[in-house]
């Protein structure tokens, strides 16, 4: 297995930060964006790589990787399936694992790689959750039926489903007869989606998907920083629902505790909430498209905290609060909210501050059959928002 790490384009999209330098060669915690992939490779036992890149930054590469990687040019910009035919004398009709180098994985790319290795043909595409609709709008998504992709729609205006192709490509050797078989799309490249829908077609496009962190840190000069944040903190490869046991220190004053350490969390803080609910009170379940978490402590009392992956079913339930002082942290993409098992008070941090004008806060049926018996009770104190006739 041979890979190939795609490091060209003109940058545009991370203006004026790369009119000096190639934006894979930009700094991404402690190396160079594209040391990132060139070790997620190297983790999958893929160590002979080629890195394609624009004619003026070939140098720049050498510089830094010396004699580690082969090069190959592109001469102008022609999309990613262009860059990939560029690899063909490399490959040697071997099969070849192809990367974006501006793609950021919250772990390993290992399965992906061992998986496409016991694939008797075709092609495999990684797959990654994306939780806004608007970004999905801007991606390629799949179309999936019965396990199985049935189309790749490139920048939907619907998307049919809530996963985004990441840059992880894995071809056969024939990958190169394909490309050299393409017609240039509206705005004159040759599509990297037009080969994968080539593999789905064929019906041997296989996929899998990846359950950590993905990020496009050449998406926009926002998306370059939001990915540096991610990458420096300590949960950077989670985006799952997890509780964390508190530490008290008692005196004879009483007791102190340290309740969120922002740099220990996913995503900052940038507001704290405090709510009193009655017993038999259930707030929930609601959901966040555009990324707020949640991070869930009991004050007083006890509380149930649960929460379902709307796609999935997977559920999480805890009660926190007497008995287990513990913090519990939801992704805002999950479906989630509390019961009061008695009076509480609850104390919530937020990653993204309210805005009453266009509130980023969506209603879940309480009682969805995943979830409802889950629950302590059957006839919870609502909102008028939360209660079914609402």
């Amino acid at each position: 297995m041979k890979g190939v790490v795609l490091a060209g384009g003109t940058g545009s999209r991370l203006d004026p930060l790369t009119r000096v330098t190639n934006k894979h060669l930009l700094p991404l915690g402690d190396k160079p964006m594209v040391q990132w992939a060139v070790d997620f490779l190297e983790e999958a036992g893929v160590r002979d790589v080629l890195l394609v890149t624009g004619a003026d930054h070939v140098d720049d590469f050498r510089r830094y990787f010396g004699d580690a990687l082969r090069f190959a040019k592109q001469e102008q910009a022609g999309g990613i399936a262009e860059a990939l035919g560029l690899a063909r004398a490399f490959a040697a009709g071997e099969r070849i694992v192809v990367m974006l180098a501006d793609n950021i994985f919250g772990g390993p790319i290992v399965d992906t790689v061992r998986n496409f290795e016991a694939q008797p043909a075709g092609a495999r595409v990684l797959l990654a959750h994306v939780r806004e609709t608007e970004h999905l709008r801007h991606l390629g998504v799949p179309r999936i039926v019965d396990g199985r992709i049935a189309e790749i729609v490139e920048k939907p205006e619907d998307p049919p489903c809530g996963l985004a192709v990441t840059g992880v490509y894995c071809y056969d050797a024939d990958v190169f007869d394909v490309v050299e078989r393409l017609e240039p799309s509206a705005r004159g490249e040759l599509e990297i989606t037009d080969v994968n829908n080539h593999y789905v077609r064929a019906g041997t496009l296989e996929h899998d998907v990846f359950d950590g962190y993905w990020g496009d840190a050449g998406e926009s000069i926002d998306a370059y920083y939001e990915v540096i944040e991610r990458v420096r903190r300590p949960h950077f490869g989670s985006d799952r629902t997890r509780s964390a046991r508190l530490r008290r220190f008692d005196d004879a004053r009483g007791w102190l505790a340290e309740i969120a350490r922002t740099s220990a969390l996913p995503k900052p803080i940038r507001q704290t909430n405090v709510s009193f609910s009655r017993q038999g009170t259930i707030r929930g379940l609601h959901y966040h498209e555009r990324g707020q978490d949640d991070l869930f402590v009991c004050l007083q009392g006890r509380a149930r905290v649960v929460a379902l992956d709307r796609d999935t079913g997977e559920t999480f339930c805890e009660d926190i609060g007497a008995e287990n002082f513990s913090a519990v942290y939801v992704p805002g993409n999950l479906a989630h909210g509390f019961e009061a098992l008695t009076d509480v008070l609850m104390l919530y941090h937020v990653s993204e501050e309210y805005d009453a004008e266009d509130p980023d806060e969506h209603e879940w049926p309480w009682d969805d059959p995943r979830v409802v018996d889950l629950w302590s009770t059957r006839s919870p104190i609502l909102s008028e928002r939360d209660a079914p006739e609402s």
